[in-house]
């Protein structure tokens, strides 16, 4: 057997659970090899017996570099393939999503897993709910992870179909609320990034055109061309993570401003979909807090505790 395990990771969280399934796999087969994204092209599936497929998730869904990945497959026969992500306290709408496509692309989905993740946004509470994961506990269970969807699979091939799982229904939860505002706002929820190319250090550094998931950024052509605008970036999905690497402070935003306006459209709520959620995902043990449930504060929002540039550094 011949395994792949591909994987988007901006932060860090899904790449060490990609490469503690691989961890799990590689012992067990021909060749398993471990692949982000951006290094492989849609046709690379086609030489593999087993898929793995992860990210993290984004407005309940797959990010859209991923989710342009998996148009660009092409059609399988059933090959298998498992899914898995990391994500903060809203998980329940990538699964119902992120397999139905799959599924629509010919692929078997033998199994689905998900783990939190150390959250890192700028109009997020710092720590949040899910700080320190994945921890060794989480990298274990995806260790065992991996090994069980080689088991399985050869179980299935074998003719074990009632292993195969049911593709997961769509339900109500809270994150509909968010979703549905900031939908109809029709911007970017994290907020709207400006560039100003004097405080830049390009082509000295290129951190923001490397880390680009969409590829919008390019500092080659006269003019600069930055972000989903050409000169701003105004991604619905919510990525903001060129301003969180910048080392200088080139890409910014009006964080007050913007966090005035989120809150205007969050005040229609008479309570928190973040927290609520976090509350019940702790109630039903789900959630392993890292840090106390008190202190997470609203008031301390991760662009005021991370106020030097760059906010965040990628490890190497």
């Amino acid at each position: 057997m011949k395994c792949l395990i591909l994987y988007y990771s901006q932060t860090g969280n899904t790449k060490a659970i990609a490469q503690a399934i691989y961890k799990g796999i590689s012992p067990m087969v021909e060749r398993c090899d471990l692949v982000s994204i951006k290094e492989v092209k849609p046709q690379d599936v086609n030489h593999y017996d087993l898929i793995g497929l992860g990210s993290p998730v984004w407005d309940g869904g797959e990010p859209p570099n991923v989710r342009r990945l998996i148009g660009a497959l092409q059609k399988q026969n059933g090959k298998h393939l498992f899914s898995f992500c990391t994500h903060g306290v809203m998980p329940e709408h990538y699964f119902p999503n992120v397999t139905r496509r799959l599924r629509n692309k010919g692929f078997t989905v033998i199994g689905m897993r998900d783990w939190f993740g150390s959250v890192h946004i700028q109009l997020l509470s710092s720590p949040y709910y899910t700080e320190g994961h994945p921890d060794e506990i989480d990298l274990k269970e995806a260790e065992e992870f991996g090994r069980e969807m080689v088991e399985k699979s050869r179980r299935i091939s074998a003719g074990e179909k009632e292993l195969i799982p049911q593709i997961p229904p769509f339900v109500f939860s809270h994150q509909l609320w968010d979703l549905t505002e900031f939908y109809i706002s029709g911007h970017n929820p994290h907020g709207r990034l400006t560039y100003n190319p004097e405080k830049c250090n390009y082509p000295k550094c290129t951190l923001c055109i490397d880390h680009c998931l969409m590829e919008y950024i390019d500092f080659s052509k006269t003019p600069r061309r930055f972000g989903s605008k050409g000169n701003e970036c105004d991604m619905w999905l919510g990525c903001t993570f060129c301003e969180m690497i910048c080392p200088t402070g080139a890409i910014s935003c009006n964080w007050e401003e913007f966090l005035k306006e989120s809150g205007e459209l969050l005040s229609l709520f008479d309570f928190n979909p973040l927290e609520e959620a976090a509350k019940q995902c702790v109630a039903s043990g789900k959630l392993r807090m890292l840090v106390p449930f008190e202190e997470v504060k609203w008031d301390r929002f991760y662009f005021l505790v991370h106020h030097k540039h760059p906010r965040f550094k990628i490890s190497k």
